[in-house]
């Protein structure tokens, strides 16, 4: 019976010594970017939990000691037991934590475009993975007007720089948990965003394009790009590959309309498309 009693105070005394450690990383973690207010609060109740968990622990280990025959005044063993179980459990938190740093920072690089900064196609098949089965969505599909001429004309450094112009306006309408903008490949762009309606993503459609067809100066040339826009709305179940379809169908018919425009995809109808809407146009 005392064996089990000891055993189970010893695992307490673990656990408390673990749960010191870990508030301890977490009132620490980024305390540097807090005010000095802050710091110093935060300061003041590491100070605090390090001396309840030890003086906790200390409790636990009297209990167990007294099994043993060990007197109460003995604190000096007891103490060394304690704060080398803390430097342990501290150093395995470390640890964790140095590999869960590089852990986020391989899966932020899987899913992160080099050139652009916004989330790859590995990024967006995370997305879908992880969407809602019925969840309301808006899917953008853009596509820059005469991309392949630039980058025949002008050289794939140039079209670089393009690109990172563009994702770089496309960023400033990234909202985390709302809307997620995409770089699946060459000049096309998947923007989707959560909870929003037809007329909401007209309007996001109308901003982006404001921001993203202008005067570019790239290096020593000076060039006007514009873009088209393909939006879909989900109905019911989510369909990943139905989405991005109709989406990239709609990006198309843009195109013919002229540059700097979207359309709204319609299903076929009597064998062809409903009237697809035109709503901006390039200044």
């Amino acid at each position: 019976m005392e064996e089990v009693q000891h055993y189970i105070l010893t695992v307490c005394s673990i656990l408390i010594a673990a749960v010191t450690v870990y508030s301890v990383f977490w009132l620490l973690s980024d305390i540097s970017s807090k005010s000095p207010r802050t710091r110093a609060m935060r300061t003041s109740f590491v100070i605090i939990v390090v001396c309840a968990g030890v003086w906790s622990m200390h409790l636990l280990g009297i209990l167990s000691l007294q099994g043993y025959g060990l007197a109460e005044g003995n604190l000096l063993f007891p103490l060394l037991v304690y704060g080398l179980t803390l430097v342990i459990v501290l150093f395995l938190f470390y640890r964790l934590r140095i590999l869960q740093a590089e852990r986020d920072q391989l899966k932020e690089l899987a899913y992160k475009d080099a050139l652009t900064g916004l989330l790859n196609k590995n990024g967006m098949d995370h997305f879908w993975d992880h969407c809602k089965e019925n969840e309301q969505l808006a899917v953008l599909f853009l596509d820059l007007n005469r991309f392949k001429a630039i980058n025949d004309s002008l050289g794939h450094h140039v079209g670089d720089l393009l690109l990172q112009a563009v994702g770089g306006k496309l960023s400033q309408f990234s909202s985390k948990g709302k809307r997620h903008i995409f770089r699946v490949g060459g000049d096309e762009f998947v923007i989707v965003a959560k909870h929003c309606s037809q007329k909401e993503a007209e309007q996001l459609a109308l901003r982006i394009l404001e921001k993203t067809t202008t005067q570019y100066q790239l290096e020593q040339h000076n060039l006007f790009v514009s873009a088209s826009i393909g939006i879909t709305m989900s109905h019911g179940k989510v369909e990943r590959s139905r989405l991005l379809k109709e989406a990239d169908t709609a990006m198309y018919s843009a195109k013919q309309l002229g540059t700097g425009r979207y359309t709204v995809y319609k299903p076929p109808t009597s064998g062809s498309y409903a009237r697809w809407f035109d709503n901006f146009k390039a200044r």
